[in-house]
Parts: C-alpha cells; sequence; structure tokens
C-alpha cells in the first residue's frame, strides 16, 4: 500500500530526543512515502485531483492551471497531455516529501530553510523546482467546516485520532490521570472521534494494532470508559463540525505525522487546540504549528499536558481561534501561496500583486468566462472540476481538461 521503510520513521513516534545528525534524521524523514503509484490499482480510485486553478484562455492569452494531487507521477503516465495545461504540484499526506520527479512543485510541512537545503542538496533534478510551504495554508473548507450553533460546549476534550500508535493515545491517558487528581474538583472526559467502524462498547470490528493500543489505555485508567468517550466513524461535512462545535478544546498526542487535519478543524470551529511542543519538530525547524492565540503547546510529559489542558479550559475564552486560522490560513491564503510560488503567473497573469491572486479581477473574468462560475466559487467547489477523485473520474474529464491543447 506504501512505499518505503516505515520503521525508520517508527522511533520519532514516541520519543522525542533522537541523538542523530540533523541530515540523518531528514532522510529517516524521507524514507517512507502514503503517496499513490502506478504499481497501486487497488488505491487508484482514491487519487485526488485537485484543480487549484483551472486552464484559461480570455482576451486572446493562455494561462496554464495548477492541480496538486498525492499521485502526480501516476497521473502524469496515465495522462500525459495534462502536463501541456497544468502544472503539478505535488504533496506527501505524511512527513516525507514527495517522491514524484515529474512534479513542477513539492509541498513542505513548514518553512524550514535547513531541511529545504537537505532536499536541494540531496535530489539535484528537483533542485530549481518551487518548494511550498503548508504551515499556514491547507485545502479544508473553512466555510463548510466552521462552528455550529450548538445548546452547549458539553465536550470537555476532544480528539479526532484513529486508535494506532502514531497518535499516542497512552501518553493522553496517563494526562488525564494526573489531571483528576491535581484537580479533582474539575472532572473532565475525552471524547475521541476514532474513524472506526467499530462497537464502541464492546470494541468488536477494531484490528489488533488498535486493540493493542486500547489495552495500553485500559491498563493506565483500569476503567477507561470513566475518562473517555469512544465514537466509531461519522460523516464529515454533517457531523464533524458539530463535535468541534461543542467541544472546549482540542488536543493532539502525536509527535509525528504529516500536516495533522484535526489542529486546521478545530481551528477553523473556533476551538483552542493543545499539542505537543515536540510536535514534527525536526520538520518544522522553528516554525509554528499554529498561529498564536489559537492555542498552547505542552512538552512531552503527562503532567505537563495534564497542566495545560487545565490552563486552556480556564481560560479557553482568551484564544481566538478561528479569527487567527482565518487570518493567517485557510484556503484563500492556499490559493495566493501556490500562485506566488510559480514565476510563471507573476510574468504572464494582467495586474498580479503578490500575495492577493484571489481577489485578481482578470482571473475573476477569465474563470467566469471559461468556466461559468467565478473564480472564488471555483476555489470553494462550485464547479465539477473543482475536485476529481480517482482516474476513472479524470478519465472522465479529461476532454474539458485539456479544451485548450
Amino acid at each position: 500500500m506504501v512505499r518505503g521503510n516505515y520503521d525508520r520513521q517508527k522511533p520519532y513516534l514516541h520519543n522525542p530526543h533522537i541523538n542523530k545528525p540533523i541530515a540523518e534524521i531528514y532522510a529517516d524523514l524521507d524514507a517512507f512515502s502514503w503517496e499513490i503509484f502506478e504499481d497501486q490499482p487497488h488505491r487508484f480510485d482514491t487519487v485526488s485531483f485537485y484543480v487549484l486553478l483551472p486552464p484559461l484562455f480570455y482576451e486572446g492569452k493562455f494561462i496554464k492551471g495548477i492541480y496538486f494531487s498525492e499521485a502526480v507521477e501516476l497521473i502524469n503516465k496515465l495522462f500525459p497531455e495534462l502536463s501541456s495545461v497544468f502544472h503539478s504540484f505535488t504533496y506527501s499526506p505524511g512527513i516525507s516529501y514527495s517522491w514524484a520527479p515529474v512534479a513542477d512543485a513539492y509541498s513542505s510541512l513548514y518553512k524550514n530553510p535547513q531541511r529545504e537545503k537537505w532536499f536541494r542538496e540531496t535530489y539535484a533534478d528537483r533542485a530549481h523546482k518551487p518548494i511550498i510551504p503548508l504551515q499556514d495554508t491547507d485545502f479544508i473548507n473553512e466555510y463548510l467546516i466552521s462552528p455550529r450553533n450548538v445548546p452547549e460546549k458539553d465536550i470537555d476534550l476532544l480528539a479526532v485520532a484513529r486508535i494506532s500508535e502514531e497518535k499516542n493515545l497512552p501518553i493522553i491517558a496517563k494526562a488525564l490521570k494526573v489531571y483528576r487528581q491535581k484537580y479533582p474538583q474539575k472532572t473532565i472526559k475525552l471524547t475521541v472521534v476514532t474513524g472506526h467502524d467499530f462497537d464502541a462498547n464492546t470494541m468488536q470490528g477494531l484490528d489488533e494494532f488498535a486493540l493493542n493500543e486500547w489495552r495500553q489505555v485500559e491498563t493506565i485508567l483500569t476503567n477507561p470508559f470513566d475518562y473517555i468517550n469512544l465514537v466509531p466513524r461519522i460523516d464529515y461535512y454533517s457531523e464533524m463540525p458539530l463535535y468541534y462545535s461543542r467541544s472546549k478544546a482540542f488536543v493532539l498526542g502525536s509527535l509525528l505525522e504529516g500536516k495533522n487535519r484535526g489542529i486546521t478543524e478545530a481551528m477553523s470551529c473556533n476551538v483552542p487546540v493543545i499539542c505537543f511542543q515536540e510536535f514534527n519538530q525536526y520538520a518544522r525547524g522553528d516554525s509554528r504549528v499554529f498561529p498564536e492565540g489559537a492555542g498552547l503547546y505542552a512538552q512531552f510529559d503527562p503532567e505537563s499536558l495534564a497542566n495545560t489542558i487545565y490552563t486552556v479550559l480556564e481560560n479557553r475564552t482568551e484564544f481566538k481561534p478561528r479569527y487567527q486560522y482565518l487570518k493567517h490560513c485557510g484556503r484563500k491564503n492556499f490559493f495566493n501561496t501556490c500562485i506566488d510560488s510559480f514565476p510563471y503567473y507573476q510574468h504572464n497573469i494582467p495586474g498580479y500583486k503578490p500575495g492577493d491572486a484571489i481577489n485578481n479581477l482578470w482571473l475573476d473574468l477569465a474563470v467566469q468566462q471559461n468556466y461559468q462560475v467565478s473564480l472564488n466559487s471555483f476555489l470553494y467547489g462550485g464547479s465539477p472540476l473543482s475536485h476529481l477523485r480517482g482516474t476513472n473520474t479524470i478519465q472522465q474529464n479529461l476532454g474539458e481538461l485539456t479544451k485548450f491543447n
């Protein structure tokens, strides 16, 4: 299902102190990829093809589009004609840089000049290509994943996490135990939206890996359901915003993973976030996980986490997660960041202003003329072409995607 050696990343899941030269650490982070390649046909129907900017022909001028995907190498081999009308922007769902040598641009999770220098020196064939940091940008829909009117904030603490080793639920369990001992008058429970299809009463349906993680939680808490509510898989757009909106705070226990979606979703729903200071520390360098004012960091220690949870819950009205999220992050920032990363657009789009491509009038008129929706509407899924899923769907829309060939 994946490529590479996952065992090289495993030590980073639970140990915040890896004693290695930083170049070796970067190589470990790049040793494993969740991307989709041509030798994985069982995954072809899950390929994402996000059209950030469609190809445009307006007032006698042709402008290439941008698509981004976790399967750029596969898409390039199946549909080579797309390369004449699109720039390809590749991302890896995990911590690594993309392994696709044919991409026109690469994502990095954070602005980390030292890691970027290592990447360009290690992969000389890609050294001249744009690297687009995603720390302040992402493609969730901040107007669908947004605060809902709920009767009350009846969830003390929320985690959106599969029951798997990288999520470190056992250390959160230890923190819950410490919290109850230190603050007995402030009893709280953690709600975990697991993403699993299983019976939360009997645990039937969980695989052996998840059961092993849960047994560790049971050993720590003895009666885990006194501390934790488990929620099976729920609908993303209709139910997930409700869970966030009911929550007083969000917690992430991971030390290493990709750009955690839960952090951005929680901020978008105006929920303060808590994670470890050591989260993705080697990939981040000096970059932040979230904007100032959106949450707090804890040290990778149960008592530190318990104290941080207490501080956030006692002062949650002091945080402004959604304000900070919309100011610094979100889909419009994603669009501007990506467009700015390609010198091609600065040289070819009339009236171009760095950092403000989403408000470019020429682009808006061109998208409306060519696709009968505004640029903003296209960006937020207003066209059938905005997001295609699966190689068969890409094939079915190939004519429209390449109509300016």
